[in-house]
């Protein structure tokens, strides 16, 4: 490896380290990983710098170069055939940072959801036997998706009141004029492996909601016929008080 290539890799390093520490500072790492592993990415930024470091201050001592020079005959040819192939191993190794840096960190949205979203905890990587709060208003989608999985007779639900907050996903089953699925993505350990959920809402005003726009939704479950099951509807409050815009959650994904 040439001496430029040397400090081409510590920049790799350095760069690499600066920005898992950039996003550890700011939040934005949880867009990416789940909470409980953000421990790992501290050690790995730590690591990362360290390398940079110790990298650089070799090259500085000049042992690379020393190197280079006793074998600077011996192996011309094949450093001449291996540089481009070199330089091409450098630039891949950079790719996660050069698209980190020019594009900008979000959390998901409905353009990563393919297909149905999940209603049920059928589909999802959640187990349904962990605890359900107590209280029925302290609930977010997913602790109200594994209520429903425990209960044999959902008929339990109907008037039961909720208030829960996501964001607007259309579902082309439904009439979107007056339905709509507050949504939340679950992560189990990064965003590769998220997955959406939503429940069901119907709300007059539903067709003025923008899609992706995060809301808090107020109301009370009513058994509503969907596919031929009845099914578990958050039927929101009147006006106002039912939906209503909010901000994202600094931490928009929830966890199984």
């Amino acid at each position: 490896m040439s001496n430029r290539q040397s400090w081409a890799q510590v920049i790799i390093l350095a760069g690499t380290g600066l920005y898992f520490t950039a996003n550890l500072v700011s939040g934005n790492i949880t867009n990416y990983i789940a909470a409980k592993f953000i421990w790992l990415s501290w050690i790995a930024a730590g690591l990362l710098l360290i390398l940079a470091a110790m990298r650089a201050f070799a090259l500085l001592r000049g042992r690379q170069g020393a190197h280079d020079h006793d074998h600077d005959h011996a192996h011309h040819d094949h450093e001449h055939r291996g540089g481009a192939r070199a330089w091409i191993g450098l630039g891949i190794v950079a790719l996660p940072v050069a698209f980190g840096v020019l594009v900008p960190s979000a959390p998901l949205d409905s353009r990563a959801i393919e297909g149905a979203i999940a209603s049920d905890l059928g589909n999802i990587s959640a187990a349904p036997s962990q605890r359900v709060g107590t209280d029925p208003l302290d609930r977010n989608v997913l602790e109200w998706l594994r209520a429903f999985s425990l209960e044999a007779d959902r008929a339990a639900f109907d008037g039961q009141a909720a208030d829960v907050t996501g964001f607007v996903y259309r579902d082309p089953a439904l009439d979107d004029s007056t339905h709509f699925l507050v949504a939340r993505f679950v992560m189990s350990c990064c965003v590769a492996d998220a997955q959406a959920i939503g429940l069901t809402v119907e709300w007059p005003g539903a067709a003025d909601l923008k899609a992706d726009e995060w809301v808090r939704v107020r109301g009370t479950f009513a058994l509503r016929p969907i596919d031929g099951e009845p099914v578990p509807v958050l039927v929101a409050y009147a006006g106002a008080d039912g939906v209503r815009p909010v901000e994202r959650p600094a931490h928009p994904y929830l966890y199984p």
